[in-house]
């Protein structure tokens, strides 16, 4: 069950960019707050780190991203998701249909 901290964070599809850009902010706003914390992903390999480092040294950015988190106070977990290009992706709050 939604805690009063993350409540308004609900389910919904990005409709372009801006709506992307804002989700990655709020999203940083909220672990900046203690409300939210990121949920790692498995360790890349060694070679898999060099070359994500490599195509980022070089100005690449990748196509789509997927971070996870969990609401430190209730416990619940999201997921953004998105392809970098089109700004088209969502926030779901996880066991949430869109």
């Amino acid at each position: 069950m939604a805690c009063d901290e993350c409540r308004a964070l609900s389910t919904h599809a990005f409709r372009n960019a801006d709506d992307l850009v804002h989700a990655v902010r709020l999203a940083a706003e909220e672990t900046d707050r203690g409300v939210l914390s990121r949920i790692a992903e498995p360790a890349l390999t060694q070679a898999a780190r060099e070359a994500l480092d490599s195509s980022l040294a070089s100005g690449a950015l990748p196509n789509t991203i997927r971070y996870r988190f969990r609401c430190e106070i209730c416990g619940d977990t999201f997921t953004l998701h998105a392809d970098t290009r089109s700004g088209e992706g969502g926030w779901t709050r996880d066991g949430e249909s869109p």
